[in-house]
């Protein structure tokens, strides 16, 4: 072999000279390996010492196993530790080497001189947003920056080379098109104004300043230098430039990796890039034979020749009558996508029980390799992710984004909440709270309390409002409890005045609000706690970068653009942990080369995926960018296609993944690998699907569980469960106790477990709400509520009824205000209210004539003798006969929906009405004489289900022997069985607990 520039060599051998080399290897080769023995055996007479070595690989990520490979081989050398060599990407070499003299564009500056300039000529774009057309017009001048292109200054030269290229390409087509004409006016105009925006502040974007870099390091000599470039599988013509000085400098090697390049000019191939490479660098050469028939297979399935695939299959099996493939690559085809997780989950595992290693996942759909990142996870199986996420993403990017929208939506309470319960909001100093344990109860009696029970959607006003109404409805002790809440607003209010002055269209400097947003951060203390987290130190990192990129710019935006802006800088950056162990390594397509794997998983097989979308320019087709010296889209997808069949070979064992459908609609196979499926269907009958895998997903014996733990005993009849005295509730009210008489079960479910779902903020009143407005309103026109009208102090007759009814519609007024405010919808039950209130008046002046209101909204914890636990209630009004010496109890509970019947009352299904009676003797010291249900409903206001005398005392008498019989039955461990009637279970939200189908076979007790 001669030591000329274009020596080629396929195997590296003792002694290879790397005077200007390239080695090509199989895809089979583990290349790092193969590198790492060679650098050792040429280097051996200066071991340790490899400083002079330096080895440029596309990437960083393999730096690592690179150097493990190098101290392996150094080490049955007799070597246990080496001096170098010096190992990193390309780019990071040339920018580390040649400090730059001009400042660099950040990626923050770049995106606003553009959006400056196109500002400036908005007549070329129409009324598209400026922003989003950035982009697209950044990827076209990063990629002419990048590849050396410099547009001619005039613009009819320009326009002649756009209409030649468009020509050559389509006969039919002519540059006097308006929207060609337009397309190339615009690019040609923001590029001159892109290029002396730089030059007026002499600055140099990343790509300028690399290129520069790159033609310094052509004119350097490095004597005794040797560098290896190995991995590469494409450069840009100014990479190919300096490439071929540093061969010619008889210093370099180039190391690649290649099979069967296609025969001609074919470009969509695997191998067509490193062809073109080959040719660009003027080097003609062999290629590597396939080194077995796995390799021999895929190289026939992926031919470019003329014959068709089903030729070429049933011609490969003549020649071989065993499949190469089927002992190390099989598919799978799942369901949905919680499937296609689990079976990689479960593949995984089955991988590492085997022993192996290093497993690989790779995959470009992030949403499916986070879910699999979770379930590997919970099996305690730790892994490497290359790929990351999104810095918008993170935690800490959420928190932001909910505190922005907090301001933006007057505080709405869904963000809000968000970000009081986010683990980076303690501003400890402005709260003095002792721990966060402290916050977090204020938070949660605030949601509980306040946003919740008073059903507050929105605004600081409003919660601070409410929050005293809630707290003038309870008792000192627990109104003490909401003080917190007005100190934890005040904080709110503040961080939020920086901001709020740039809610809305005007426009402001981009350097105020940007400051504005910091000063915020800071009044929350959000600043401090996001610097204690990775990612939260890099959104601080990043809002420093937009800052310094505003200094001198002058455009101005209005506040929606800038949450664009801070969007698209979070979304930019993807974010990784520092430290990650593991055996197994997730990563995409692009992470993938020079990775070998003692198993493999290629995930997400889907034409959205494989190839996937290649961004496309918006600007000029195909053959006008191949005119101007820009990459086609064939260009790319070639490129992609090539990292595919490198992973192909870079294990023993494949096994590839995908959905066969999504919500009932199929999806569409990557072509690649439908390809060899058809292939291998058509040579052997076979469609490789991994039948051992498909069996086992899903199986109970796969799933992830803690097998220590007792089976479940299978329900053959109605569930039951015994409880101990531990978790009975703490007081019993009148709904607990109505559930324990439905279905002891649900009591169960509900009360001792908790399970009862959490109350929401309701858009639109429900009939719930609206009976609790009228209770509000028949308390505050009785006996008076803070911050409303009231109470109405003359005694209620024919004389002053129409005064009454105006009072009590004021009242109504005031109690649907902030509804109204809400909801114009709300009106509708105001009115319908209004409509009653005549009808209540009516009623009252009759309920008069005997009883007068004593109280009202009677909040009631008390105790009963024989029961250990406090019985606790509300009682809606007490009236007292002042007719005789010995005034008599009426008990009246308003009813605005549903009113139990007497004979549900009478045969002690209904428990409610014997519940109060029960409360009002041991806390009034007094009997009732009456209870009764007031129904306001139907156009009618009128007394319903009247209990009274003998029967009112006989049911009390009885509805508390029952609660302590039963409580105590609980206490010593009775078991509590589901009833399963109907009735109750028709309305239970404990359903799927008890899991009644389950253990009534025709669905009847």
């Amino acid at each position: 072999m001669n030591d000329s520039p274009s020596s080629i060599t396929n195997a590296p051998g003792n002694h290879v000279s790397d005077a200007g080399s390239v080695i090509i290897l199989s895809y089979g080769k583990d290349l790092l390996a193969e590198l790492a023995t060679h650098i050792i055996e040429k280097y051996r007479d200066y071991l340790p010492d490899l400083t002079d070595v330096t080895v440029l690989l596309p990437s960083s990520h393999n730096n690592i196993q690179l150097r493990k490979y190098l101290l392996k081989e150094a080490n049955q050398a007799g070597y246990q530790a080496l001096l170098g060599p010096e190992i990193d990407s390309l780019a990071n070499w040339i920018n580390r080497s040649f400090p730059s003299k001009q400042k660099i564009l950040t990626d923050q500056q770049r995106e606003l001189m553009l959006v400056e300039a196109l500002t400036k000529h908005n007549y070329l774009y129409g009324e598209a947003s400026p922003w989003t057309f950035a982009d697209s017009l950044l990827e076209l001048f990063d990629e002419l920056s990048e590849r050396d292109i410099h547009l001619t200054e005039n613009f009819d030269e320009f326009l002649k080379q756009i209409d030649s290229a468009y020509q050559q390409n389509n006969a039919d087509t002519t540059i006097e098109s308006d929207a060609l004409m337009g397309e190339a006016r615009l690019v040609h105009t923001l590029w001159r104004a892109w290029q002396q925006q730089m030059i007026d502040l002499n600055v140099v974007d990343r790509h300028t300043s690399y290129l520069l870099k790159l033609k310094l390091s052509e004119l350097q000599s490095y004597p005794g230098q040797s560098f290896y470039l190995a991995g590469f599988s494409q450069f840009t013509p100014a990479e190919t430039n300096w490439l071929k000085s540093f061969l010619n400098k008889n210093n370099t090697s180039v190391w690649l990796q290649c099979s069967e390049p296609p025969d001609g000019d074919v470009e969509y191939h695997p191998d067509a890039n490193i062809k073109r490479l080959l040719t660009s660098l003027d080097i003609n050469t062999p290629f590597p034979e396939p080194e077995d028939q796995f390799e021999q297979c895929l190289n026939t399935i992926y031919e470019s020749a003329n014959t068709i695939l089903q030729e070429r299959a049933k011609h490969f099996a003549q020649k071989y009558s065993t499949s190469p493939l089927q002992p190390r690559l099989s598919l799978f085809e799942a369901r949905s996508a919680e499937h296609e997780a689990m079976a990689i989950d479960l593949q995984t595992r089955i991988w590492r029980i085997a022993g192996k290693k290093k497993i690989g996942i790779v995959t470009e759909n992030r949403r499916l390799a986070r879910r699999v990142r979770a379930l590997l996870e919970r099996a305690n199986i730790e892994l490497q992710d290359a790929a990351g996420w999104a810095l918008s993403t993170t935690s800490a990017a959420a928190t932001l984004e909910r505190w922005l929208e907090s301001v933006e939506e007057d505080f709405a309470y869904q963000p809000l909440m968000d970000l009081l319960k986010s683990p980076f909001f303690f501003p400890a100093n402005k709260l003095h709270c002792k721990n966060r344990d402290d916050l977090l109860s204020t938070v949660h009696r605030f949601e509980q309390g306040v946003i919740l029970k008073e059903n507050i959607s929105r605004g600081l006003e409003r919660y601070r409002k409410h929050t005293q109404y809630r707290q003038n409805r309870l008792t000192k002790e627990l109104a003490a409890g909401y003080e917190a809440i007005y100190p934890l607003l005040d904080i709110i209010e503040e961080a939020a005045k920086p901001l709020i002055p740039f809610i809305g269209n005007n426009l402001f400097k981009p350097y105020e609000i940007v400051e504005a947003l910091g000063k915020s951060l800071e009044l929350l203390e959000l600043d401090t706690s996001l610097s204690n987290d990775d990612a939260g130190r890099k959104i601080l990192d990043e809002l420093k970068q937009m800052q310094s990129a505003t200094g001198s710019s002058s455009l101005k935006m209005d506040w929606s653009e800038f949450r664009n802006w801070l969007g698209r800088t979070l979304e930019r950056f993807n974010f990784q942990p520092n430290i990650q162990t593991g055996h197994v390594q997730l990563m995409s397509m692009t992470q993938s080369p020079l990775y070998k794997f003692d198993a493999l998983i290629i995930a997400g097989a889907e034409r959205e995926y494989l190839p996937g979308s290649i961004n496309s320019s918006p600007f000029f087709n195909d053959g006008v960018r191949q005119a101007l010296g820009l990459s086609s889209h064939t260009d790319k997808l070639s490129h992609r296609f090539y990292q595919f069949r490198r992973l192909l070979e870079s294990s023993r064992e494949i096994v590839i993944t995908r959905r066969v459908e999504h919500e009932d609609e199929h999806i569409v196979c990557s072509p690649w690998v439908e390809r060899i499926k058809s292939f291998h269907t058509i040579a052997y009958g076979d469609d490789l699907i991994n039948q051992t895998l498909t069996s086992l997903v899903g199986h109970p014996e796969t799933i992830v569980t803690d097998r220590s733990a007792p089976l479940p005993k299978p329900i053959n009849a109605n569930p039951g469960v015994s409880v101990g005295a531990g978790m009975i509730p703490k007081h019993i009210s009148a709904s607990a106790y109505q559930q324990l008489i439905d279905c002891p079960y649900q009591f169960f479910a509900a009360k001792c477990l908790k399970l009862e779902p959490l109350e929401s903020i309701k858009e639109m009143l429900e009939k719930s709400d609206y009976g609790e407005r009228v209770h509000l309103c028949l308390h505050a026109f009785h006996t008076g509520a803070k911050d409303l009208p009231g109470p109405f102090n003359k005694p209620l007759t024919e004389k002053n009824r129409e005064e009454s009814i105006g009072f009590l519609t004021l009242i109504a007024e005031a109690v649907f205000e902030k509804d109204l405010e809400d909801n114009f919808l709300h009106r509708a039950w105001l009115k319908r209210w209004h409509d009653l209130i005549p009808a209540y008046i009516d009623w009252q002046i009759g309920q008069a004539q005997n009883w007068k209101v004593d109280s009202t909204e009677l909040d009631i914890n008390t105790s009963i003798e024989g029961l250990g636990i406090p019985l606790r209630g509300r009682i809606d009004r007490v009236d007292i006969n002042t007719d005789n010496e010995n005034p008599a109890l009426d008990i009246l509970d308003y009813k605005t929906g549903l009113v139990a019947s007497e004979k549900d009352v009478l045969a002690g299904e209904s428990v409610q009405l014997p519940f109060y009676a029960l409360l009002a003797r041991q806390y009034l010291q007094k009997p009732a004489s009456r209870v009764e249900y007031v129904s306001i409903g139907d156009g009618k206001v009128r007394a319903r289900t009247t209990l009274e005398g003998e029967t009112l005392s006989n049911l009390t008498h009885l509805a508390g022997q029952r609660l302590i019989e039963i409580i105590s039955d609980l206490e010593n461990g009775k078991s509590m069985k589901a009833w399963g009637d109907q009735n109750a279970c028709d309305w239970c939200q404990m359903s799927g607990v008890c899991r009644r189908e389950s253990w009534l076979e025709d669905g009847t007790v």
